[in-house]
């Protein structure tokens, strides 16, 4: 779901990037065909107000997810959402403009975010070296994949770590 502020040039790098194919094509390949998630692709202020809202960050970020079942949680999902996996909020001119400051794709960019947010929601963290290691690699697998689909050459995925 796009939100109202973005720009004539946002939507531009959203449909270019093809996020839902992304997703759609991330999931399959994980097994997960018949999973569910929302995605919202917003503005830096709308980001900031949910980052602010649910994280206590009162900054803007470049991709937040909120899981359906946090790590080790157990609690009774209706039967109709049972394969929700949760939200991802992206702001696509974030994103854009982290790209473009160190010479990358914006859409490659966009990309690399929303199946980040789909590895949150997976369970993946890099708050420890460890976890930063496979997500690294998760991400990395899930670039291939997307690219392989795509018949385009690979990205690499950036080396994650744990927050300072």
């Amino acid at each position: 779901m796009l939100a109202r502020g973005l720009s004539q040039a946002d939507r531009g790098l959203v449909k270019a990037a093809a996020l839902d194919t992304t997703l759609l094509g991330a999931l399959r390949g994980l097994g997960l065909s018949e999973a569910t998630l929302s995605c919202r692709l917003t503005t830096p202020s709308e980001i900031r107000r949910l980052n602010r809202q649910f994280s206590g960050s009162d900054h803007a970020t470049d991709v937040l997810a909120f899981p359906a079942q946090a790590k080790g949680e157990v609690f009774q999902v209706p039967l109709a959402e049972a394969g929700f996996l949760g939200d991802i909020a992206v702001s696509v001119r974030t994103a854009a403009d982290q790209a473009e400051s160190v010479g990358a794709d914006p859409v490659a960019e966009l990309r690399l975010l929303v199946l980040h947010g789909l590895l949150h929601l997976l369970g993946h963290d890099h708050a420890e070296p460890a976890e930063a290691i496979q997500m690294t690699a998760a991400t990395q697998d899930l670039l291939d994949q997307e690219a392989f689909r795509r018949g385009a050459r690979s990205p690499r995925a950036p080396e994650l770590h744990p927050p300072s």
